[in-house]
């Protein structure tokens, strides 16, 4: 296990471990690892991985970075994602991602080489984009978005409130339930 849960200043960290966890009083930036446990980042500032390797994480991700933006753009290889504050949030995975409960004040966008699902609750202030790349999308959690623009197979989506649906295709079926609008 690696854990620097101090009030840390880095710039760029790699790790390679089971279970880790990093602590950073402004943004960190995170390089080529391999995690096969838990990742779990807070942040004072932005949390990416620009152009610095790519991140393959075994177990849950949980990024916090108080109101921040979080880009994870590289060839990456997660499981679940938690976002427990983020403003911006762009998450890439080489395969499928499951999104356990956020809370995002921005907009979210996730682009996989799979199925993307959830297993918690969303909160999405401003818009979603997601691209399943032929796979297919189930968010049918007790979500709560604003506009969702969804590219893949099949789409399934719930949100508790009203929903906008953004240019989007689908090349199976759509289905949208919602507590207000549609």
């Amino acid at each position: 296990d690696i854990t620097l849960d101090n009030a840390n200043n880095f710039s760029t960290v790699a790790a390679n471990g089971k279970d880790v966890t990093l602590n950073d009083n402004n943004g960190i930036i995170l390089g080529a690892s391999t995690i096969t446990g838990t990742l779990g980042v807070t942040a004072g500032g932005n949390i990416a991985d620009t152009d610095s390797g790519n991140l393959s994480v075994t177990g849950v991700t949980t990024l916090n970075a108080n109101g921040n933006d979080i880009t994870l753009n590289n060839t990456n290889n997660f499981s679940t994602v938690a976002v427990t504050s983020g403003r911006n949030v762009s998450l890439n995975d080489s395969n499928a991602i499951d999104l356990a409960a956020s809370t995002i004040t921005g907009n979210l966008g996730v682009n996989a080489n799979g199925a993307i699902t959830d297993s918690g609750n969303l909160s999405v202030t401003g818009g979603t984009t997601l691209n399943a790349n032929g796979n297919d999308i189930t968010l049918d959690n007790a979500n709560n978005f604003s506009t969702v623009a969804a590219n893949g197979k099949d789409v399934t989506l719930n949100d508790n409130n009203g929903i906008i649906l953004g240019a989007s295709t689908i090349t199976g079926t759509l289905g949208v339930t919602a507590g207000g609008n549609i």
